[in-house]
């Protein structure tokens, strides 16, 4: 069950991809992919780590307003 399960998933993503339109930023990530020196760039800039960190940062800050914004809703707090 679990297989058959697995295998709707696939599909349905194999859909949903197929009716997405592609990435607008896809020419240029290959672009970047061919410099040679981004791999040196990111020992003294940890790109993917300030990416990480901002992710976490805008969700804390977006669950903060989101909760805001439905206890006002509800009342719970004032203005």
């Amino acid at each position: 069950m679990l297989d058959w399960f697995s295998e709707l998933l696939e599909k349905f993503g194999d859909f949903l991809l197929s009716v997405l339109p592609t990435s607008p930023f896809d020419q240029f990530i290959k672009e970047f992919a061919n410099l040679p020196y981004l791999g040196y760039l990111n020992w003294f800039i940890p790109v993917g780590a300030i990416c990480k960190i901002m992710l976490a940062w805008l969700g804390a800050i977006s669950l903060f307003y989101l909760y805001s914004i439905i206890m006002r809703w509800i009342k719970m707090i004032g203005d």
